[in-house]
């Protein structure tokens, strides 16, 4: 039969160039900085998740032996590689517009339009990715359960980096201490890891309770009756207190097609009403291997044609999962109402 696989631009290398090239173009997020990908090669994965005490040398005599450290406390996390993916089917009607195309340019049209799709398949395993590397760092946990597949993990984030203030006592009140929180909360990450977090994240409807606070107007020198400060002003405020750098993430939610329903779903996997502090070295997302990567780890995007009925079909697949190995690098704030 006459199939897509017979074309050149459908064969492995030109697949797998196509891969390569789509996540050479995607632009990193703030997800993938604090959860690298790491490639394992084995469908079960197991990894330490390490708490660390803060140790000071010891003043010793010439000749005297140094005190041994205690050893770190470890947990062992294992589990097993979840697999990812989603295909598109070529109908007859787009193979014989292939194959009985009129001319070349003909032709070609159909055939790009087909590898547009499957770098739409790429990328939707790349969105997959990157909702769950976003719930896994500011949710702490990631659930699932569609199709008779069903996931659930806490990463197990220590109870006092996880702080929900209620009403009025929250950042919706013009005259709350915002300063004075982000001041203790960062006191409060530093005493558990001896580091500063590295950023803090904030939506964009936290961000705006955080330019009308009063307090920060006042520390920004805004004259007096001022309702709100500037981004600049703010970041600038925060800055001198040395808090570290406020981030902005914009796309909080991601509305998507149900593959299941046909349905749009919105998945939110950054929560509107919190406020994230994050360290580098939280862990990493393990990408596992698949068969149809022959057996190696990454994204890969496969063809094949079938005969009843006529179909030739585009496939993308991955298969990985979020090692967090230092949970308390991160810590969660709810400081508006979640609604």
């Amino acid at each position: 039969m006459a199939g897509i696989t017979q074309l050149q631009e459908f064969q492995k290398p030109a697949l797998r160039g196509l891969v390569d090239q789509t996540i050479q173009e995607t632009e990193p997020t703030f997800a993938d900085r604090y959860l690298p990908n790491a490639n394992v090669y084995s469908t079960s994965f197991a990894y330490d998740i390490i708490k660390t005490s803060k140790h000071i040398g010891a003043m010793i005599g010439y000749g005297a032996e140094p005190p041994i450290v205690d050893r770190d406390a470890v947990a062992r996390m294992s589990g097993e590689i979840a697999k990812m993916g989603i295909k598109y089917v070529a109908t007859e009607e787009e193979l014989l517009a292939i194959f009985q195309a009129r001319n070349q340019a003909e032709r070609q049209d159909t055939v790009n339009r087909l590898l547009v799709r499957g770098v739409d398949l790429v990328q939707a395993i790349q969105r997959r990715i990157n909702v769950i590397k976003t719930e896994a760092l500011t949710k702490g946990r990631f659930d699932y359960n569609k199709n008779g597949v069903k996931v659930s993990v806490d990463f197990g984030i220590p109870a006092e980096h996880k702080v929900a203030l209620t009403n009025p006592n929250d950042w919706t009140d013009p005259d709350h201490d915002i300063i004075g929180d982000l001041l203790e909360w960062v006191k409060t990450y530093e005493d558990t890891n001896g580091v500063s977090p590295t950023e803090i994240f904030v939506s964009r409807e936290v961000q705006a309770y955080m330019l009308k606070n009063k307090l920060i107007a006042i520390e920004a020198g805004r004259p007096e009756g001022s309702t709100r400060v500037s981004v600049q002003e703010l970041n600038d405020t925060l800055s001198g207190f040395g808090i570290p750098p406020v981030r902005v993430v914009t796309d909080t939610k991601v509305t998507v097609r149900d593959v299941y329903t046909g349905q749009n779903e919105v998945i939110e996997f950054f929560p509107k009403n919190r406020v994230v502090m994050l360290g580098e070295g939280v862990g990493n997302f393990l990408l596992g291997p698949t068969v149809e990567n022959d057996f190696q780890p990454g994204i890969a995007l496969q063809a094949y044609d079938k005969e009843e009925p006529i179909e030739s079909v585009l496939k993308a697949v991955a298969a990985g999962f979020p090692a967090i190995e230092r949970p308390e690098l991160i810590f969660h704030a709810d400081v508006i109402p979640a609604n």
